[in-house]
């Protein structure tokens, strides 16, 4: 498949996986103030950005096009970071390639699509049916705070119609089946590399019930807790204190 790629820094390779409807941009902000001291490996999803969208988009796929990537760069072993879908497939990818992976950062991810995540993906199917400003509309007040909708309005609006203009609701729509189907709760006692948790207290998507069962799971894990965001966690302020959470639990992991 064509997939669109950016590597950029030196040093221990860190890969970040974008969510549902994102694009390998998600991680700017991170990757521009990482790349100094990391090798930083950003990635588009099959029909997200300017990957193409393939036929056959499953749970596995997304696993072994993330291991060809790394294969065809030589890269032997990162710290993997996955947001909401990104979060699903980097625990995956962890789980069956365990010597690629030094470490592992999960934000606002999941390890089971529970009855409530899989009436949200319902709903967010069913919008994505109709067209993706029906979805954009649906999502947003789930992923983002009101005080923040209502001081980005304009902005949100604005991307809202350009993203309407290049979004493909069938790459997300497979997406969205991925998720439906994802459960590897039983695999989750197998990671054995240092793990964190980051999660929104008031995420209405991957609930915090279901960050604290992903943490209670996976040994040597660590959750923390943000108690000014739902979904999306890099919002304002909480840009730099990730960032400094990402900086040294990576220094921490250095060279183990």
């Amino acid at each position: 498949m064509d997939m669109y790629y950016k590597v950029e820094g030196r040093g221990e390779t860190v890969v970040f996986i974008h969510g549902l409807s994102d694009n390998l941009t998600y991680w700017e902000f991170l990757a521009a103030n990482l790349k100094d001291t990391h090798q930083i490996l950003r990635f588009d999803l099959p029909g997200h950005g300017q990957s193409e969208l393939t036929d056959d988009v499953t749970r596995t796929s997304y696993v072994e096009d993330l291991k060809k990537l790394l294969d065809e760069l030589n890269i032997k072993k990162a710290h993997m970071v996955g947001f909401s879908l990104g979060g699903a497939i980097a625990i995956d990818f962890t789980v069956r390639y365990q010597d690629y992976v030094t470490s592992l950062v999960v934000m606002s991810g999941f390890s089971k699509c529970d009855d409530y995540l899989k009436d949200i993906l319902n709903q967010f199917k069913a919008a994505l049916n109709v067209s993706f400003e029906e979805f954009y509309n649906l999502i947003l007040p789930k992923v983002l705070c009101p005080d923040v909708i209502k001081s980005n309005k304009v902005e949100l609006d604005l991307l809202r119609q350009t993203a309407s203009q290049t979004a493909d609701t069938e790459a997300y729509i497979k997406a969205v089946d991925v998720c439906l189907s994802f459960d590897i709760d039983e695999e989750l006692s197998d990671i054995n590399v240092p793990t964190l948790i980051l999660a929104g207290k008031y995420d209405e998507i991957s609930r915090l019930s279901l960050e604290r069962k992903l943490q209670g799971k996976i040994k040597n894990s660590r959750l923390i807790v943000f108690d000014n965001v739902k979904h999306n966690l890099l919002v304002g302020g909480n840009n730099h204190e990730i960032l400094d959470i990402l900086m040294e639990f990576l220094k921490k992991e250095r060279g183990k």
